[in-house]
């Protein structure tokens, strides 16, 4: 039986993020389990595109400098990296989140997975069938997920399993939002990617969550705990449900467990510390998420979705930094003269969105579509 740990943690104090660390590991058998003296250990944070500590959007640096520690005095030697949604802006994105300095603080080896030349992998997917991973992932001995505990505007959630999504880098990712631009074809391709991962071990970092419109367009959330498991899709699962989702509506969990890659039916899995109930916070969901309709209305929903709804940019907000015009899968923005998207090309799958730093990305949603959202939330 899969098993997950929930520890509570109040804040980012260092010693209090490490204890609480220890403890969930201690609770699920130990990191001798996972790791052995000598282990390169690369720890997979979520940088995203440059966000700052307290935007929620990120790992935070006190949990990826609590696990260097931990993964040295377990005799390991720790790799930190990720690469960033958007092309070019990993070394960014690593200095502001706060990764980088963490590094620096605890010794960790910071890795910009841009940098390191990639590995084609064969992969018996449902949509893809090669992806080009980054050299470390494949050339350390551990993996760890270190994911944020957030919400998701395309694939309701986001968690241990979806952080791999970094591990292709540079325009990889907007290739593989091409070919799946829809919920199920996403979380499809993510567990594709998954698949060609072992990883030994997730730690989430669930003390300050994002709600609503994630992934980062949300708002910050005290959830105030710490989930650990070796099994990232069992964790996911737990995660969902401590979110106020049912783990039955997250894809990405379904189709990983469907596949045999971990657990993830919540009836399945041993949870130790906290009781799921003692600490279900009820996050707001994405603005865009429809699921909890009626079946009839929500398939009619998702088939009519792009006349309920629009990505904008507002040219009061927009810095035209580049990011979304480089990032877009399919290319259907323009900042020359005024910031704009071709709504015929856009395939919702809000990219812009997510790497937008300034706000200047908006979802518009029709009159009907707001009434819908209204019918779900009262559902």
């Amino acid at each position: 039986m899969a098993k997950v740990s929930i520890v509570k943690c109040e804040n980012y104090e260092h010693p209090k993020v490490k204890t609480a660390i220890l403890e969930s590991l201690e609770l699920i058998g130990g990191l001798e389990k996972v790791i052995k003296p000598g282990d390169n250990v690369l720890l997979k944070v979520n940088v995203i595109a440059g966000f700052l500590p307290g935007r929620a959007a990120t790992t935070h640096p006190s949990v990826a400098g609590a696990m260097v520690e931990i993964v040295k005095e377990a005799g390991g030697i720790p790799w930190v990296g990720d690469s960033s949604g958007a092309y070019g802006f990993t070394a960014q994105s690593l200095r502001l989140s706060g990764i980088e300095k963490a590094c620096e603080d605890f010794g960790g080896k910071l890795i910009n997975f841009e940098s390191t030349g990639t590995y084609p992998v064969k992969v018996n997917g449902r949509v893809l069938t090669t992806i080009n991973v980054a050299k470390p992932v494949i050339d350390c001995d551990v993996i760890v997920s270190l994911p944020k505990m957030k919400t998701h505007m395309l694939t309701k959630y986001t968690g241990a399993v979806k952080n791999f999504y970094g591990v292709i880098p540079g325009s990889g990712k907007a290739a593989i939002h091409r070919q799946a631009p829809t919920e199920e074809s996403l979380s499809h391709a993510v567990v594709d990617i998954y698949s060609a991962l072992k990883p030994g071990l997730a730690v989430m970092d669930g003390i300050v969550g994002m709600e609503g419109d994630g992934a980062t367009g949300g708002t910050p959330i005290s959830s105030g705990v710490i989930l650990s498991s070796a099994d990232c899709v069992a964790l996911d699962a737990v995660a969902s449900e401590v979110m106020g989702f049912s783990h039955k509506d997250i894809l990405t969990t379904c189709f990983a467990h469907e596949r045999e890659l971990g657990v993830g039916e919540l009836g399945k899995i041993e949870v130790v510390g906290e009781k799921i109930n003692d600490v279900r916070i009820e996050f707001k969901k994405a603005s865009r998420t429809y699921y909890k309709l009626p079946a009839f209305l929500g398939k009619f929903v998702f088939k009519n979705a792009e006349n309920m709804s629009r990505v904008e940019i507002s040219g009061e907000d927009c810095k035209k930094c580049g990011i979304c015009f480089e990032s877009c899968p399919v290319c259907a923005i323009t900042l020359e003269p005024e910031p704009f998207i071709d709504q015929k090309k856009c395939i919702k799958c809000y990219c812009c969105h997510e790497l937008c730093r300034n706000g200047a990305v908006k979802l518009k949603t029709s009159y009907f579509g707001r009434r819908l959202l209204k019918q779900r939330n009262q559902s």
